[in-house]
């Protein structure tokens, strides 16, 4: 037999692992050079303790680092282990003192295979998962790597596209969410700008009110009664449609300031009807009158600069303010109006009403000065031309006129009614202009908001077919790469069934693809030329041929009928004998080592009547299936035989009594869950376990299976389909 030699390949990258890898690979070529050395059974035990201690010390070191692999590693790693301890245990019970030769190849191959298809098929997994954890005790660019490598291709290219996507994807949320806040935001200014023009057509309307209702209760006109009537109407009109306006509005939180003061003034507004009863019973004084009126239209007027104030749009904030103060303007137009329909009516100026003549008139330019600063050019151009007309000149002359003579002692020759109605006309169009204003903003917010919503919806559905047209491109990316790895994994995995049949139509490809499969390809020709060179080479000398053929008969055939002879031939569990020689085996090795063996007698319930009524086919059917059932319910080191017609035994090694009651427990659990069908019957079996444990210091396993015979009789005296266990004495 020749000896192992290390292979270099075969390193995992642990200085430790490798190191006791090549020590037990030497142990066992001490081993092989006993087969040609004459040994004694005395040196193969002393190598088999040295392999046991190392392969004990190597296991926890190996389980220790397979704790950082998946589970499925980790439990991969401890039944290898567990399997190589017992083929040394077992490979004890196999030495034969009278074929010891013989016994030692044996043994040998068997410990020599399992060790290098365990380095092979499962040591070798920890270099991935040694580099991983070196990588973690340097660079993060290093670790990233690693922990990219985890993730299939595809679900890696979807990241590189989501994250290559991922700052577009923000920027186009960005300009929608301040388009959308442009959008909303040109709202709102429009909806303030048609309540701000309810709020200055109703101050108007009271201020023309307020001048008639002076005019009216200084003068014996009738025009004044008349005029006041078809006014109030118009006041009333505009109040309407003031609180209808403040109704539908649906303001931001921002500016709820403007609906709770709105409310506020509408409150103040019911004092509108009183005052209007006392002015026609002619109950108040002309200034009385003046002030009430003055007080409501005040409170429209602070309404108007608050609306200004709250108004965070750019181009609309000083539009707002230009509003307010044409309000505030029309305002003290209004007053003078008042003042001078009520001096004009008395045909005289009392000295408290010119002094307020020569105020209202200053405000009047200083506002005009400050409507200056908040209006384009072109505005204030217009501006110019509004108040330039005939009605405003004949507005000036009336107010000269009130400003140099009214602070005499004399009459004045002015009709009352003419100057209201020529101030009226100049508050008008002070009036129409704010009015044109308020348009051109409403308009500008129309126009804003129907340029952000484009430039949303233009965002949304541009940057959706955008993404659209990424996520196909990269779809179609990872098809192209995806196909020729499948391929290249089914290749590789047929060569390794030695199957070199599969051609991969990829070689054409001008990338690192194409480069691993011309790679495949030429390393799938090379193992087609030399398997059938060396063919041809084996066909050579047709004796030694015919010899080696023989011999390789001769020996699976000698295999074949050992392992038949350990074999029951009805149920394919170990035979009576096979199990007493593995019991004995067992037994020997916890005579060396402490260790623990449960034993279970297995009986089938009522089986004579499976057979008197359903025939003896049926019967052995129903013992194949109940020891296959058993079979999966136990673990890969415990051994099953059957004893008898309808009994089985089993020895658990490395389990207490507890443990092995709750084995009993699960194989009798799993036997009365079987439905077996029997041509047209379906049949439900039971069976009857007994348990007991190997004592230390017995010398064979008879004792603990009559205890478990025992147990089993217990059983079936107590009803049968249960476990029962007899106590050691």
């Amino acid at each position: 037999m020749k000896k192992i030699h290390w292979d270099e390949g075969l390193s995992v990258g642990d200085a430790t692992l490798d190191d006791e890898h090549k020590q037990l690979i030497a142990l066992l070529n001490r081993m092989i050079d006993l087969i040609d050395a004459s040994p004694d059974a005395e040196q193969v035990h002393r190598i088999l303790d040295e392999l046991e201690f190392l392969a004990a010390q190597h296991s926890r070191h190996e389980e220790r680092i397979s704790h950082q692999g998946s589970p499925e590693f980790h439990e991969q790693q401890l039944r290898a282990h567990g399997d190589f301890r017992a083929a040394i245990v077992e490979a004890r019970g196999q030495l034969r003192e009278d074929d010891l030769d013989n016994s030692l190849i044996d043994m040998t191959e068997s410990l020599v295979t399992l060790l290098v298809t365990h380095i092979i098929d499962q040591d070798l997994d920890f270099a991935p998962l040694l580099d991983e954890r070196e990588a973690k005790s340097h660079s993060l660019t290093e670790y990233l790597v690693l922990q990219f490598q985890k993730l299939p291709l595809v679900r890696g290219l979807e990241m590189l596209v989501v994250v290559s996507l991922l700052p577009m994807l923000v920027f186009a949320g960005m300009i929608m969410h301040q388009s959308w806040q442009a959008a909303s935001q040109a709202g709102d200014v429009a909806k303030l700008a048609l309540f701000s023009q309810q709020i200055g057509g109703l101050a108007h309307e009271l201020q023309k009110e307020r001048g008639l209702s002076a005019g009216f209760l200084t003068s014996s006109d009738r025009a004044f009664r008349t005029a006041l009537t078809l006014q109030r109407e118009a006041s009333n009109g505009q109040l309407l449609q003031f609180r209808r306006s403040l109704e539908q509005q649906r303001l931001d939180p921002h500016l709820a300031r403007v609906t709770e003061q709105a409310t506020k003034v509408l409150v103040r507004m019911e004092a509108l009807q009183p005052l209007r009863q006392e002015v026609d019973g002619r109950k108040l004084e002309p200034q009385e009158s003046f002030q009430g009126f003055t007080r409501l239209i005040a409170e429209l007027i602070d309404l108007t600069n608050l609306i200004a104030s709250v108004s965070r749009h750019e181009n609309a904030s000083e539009l707002f303010q230009a509003n307010a103060i044409l309000i505030q303007f029309g305002e003290m137009a209004g007053r003078e109006r008042a003042v001078s329909s009520a001096g004009f009516g008395r045909g005289q100026f009392t000295r408290q009403e010119y002094r307020l003549l020569v105020s209202l008139t200053t405000e009047q330019q200083i506002l005009q000065r400050q409507f200056r600063s908040y209006v384009t050019e072109r505005q204030w151009v217009r501006w110019r031309e509004q108040i330039s007309n005939q009605a405003v000149i004949a507005y000036q002359r009336l107010s000269d006129y009130a400003l140099e003579f009214g602070s005499g002692s004399g009459d004045l020759s002015v009709d009352s009614f003419t100057w209201f109605r020529v101030a009226t006309q100049r508050i008008n169009l002070v009036s129409d202009f704010q009015r044109q204003l308020i348009d051109e903003l409403m308009q500008e917010m129309k126009r804003e908001r129907s340029a952000s919503t484009a430039l949303f919806m233009g965002t949304v559905f541009g940057g959706g077919a955008m993404v659209l047209l990424i996520g196909f491109v990269a779809l179609q990316l990872a098809k192209s790469i995806r196909l020729p790895i499948l391929s290249l994994t089914e290749g590789m995995r047929a060569l390794t069934a030695d199957d070199k049949s599969l051609r991969i139509p990829y070689a054409s490809r001008r990338d690192e693809l194409g480069d691993m499969v011309a790679a495949y390809e030429t390393f799938r020709r090379k193992l087609i030329r030399t398997d059938m060179l060396t063919m041809g080479e084996e066909l050579g000398p047709l004796a030694a041929n015919r010899h080696a053929l023989v011999l390789r008969q001769r020996t699976e055939e000698g295999e074949a009928y050992r392992r038949l002879a350990s074999i029951d031939s009805l149920t394919g569990v170990l035979n009576r004998r096979e199990f007493m020689q593995r019991a004995k085996t067992e037994v020997s090795r916890l005579k060396r080592h402490e260790g623990a063996l449960s034993v279970l007698l297995l009986d089938v319930d009522y089986f004579k009547q499976v057979n008197d009524t359903h025939g003896h086919p049926a019967g052995d059917r129903v013992l194949r299936i109940i020891a296959q059932s058993t079979a999966a319910a136990l673990r890969e080191e415990d051994v099953l035989g059957r004893i008898g017609g309808e009994e089985f035994a089993i020895f658990l090694p490395s389990t207490d009594l507890v443990s092995g009651l709750g084995t009993a427990e699960r194989i009798r659990a799993a036997v009365e869950s079987l439905r077996i069908q029997l041509g047209e019957v379906e049949l439900s079996v039971t069976v009857s376990i007994g348990v007991s444990e190997f004592v230390a210091g017995e010398s064979s396993i008879d004792p603990a299976l009559g205890r478990a015979d025992r147990a089993l009789y217990q059983a079936k005296e107590g009803g049968r389909n249960r476990v029962c266990s007899y106590p050691v004495v």
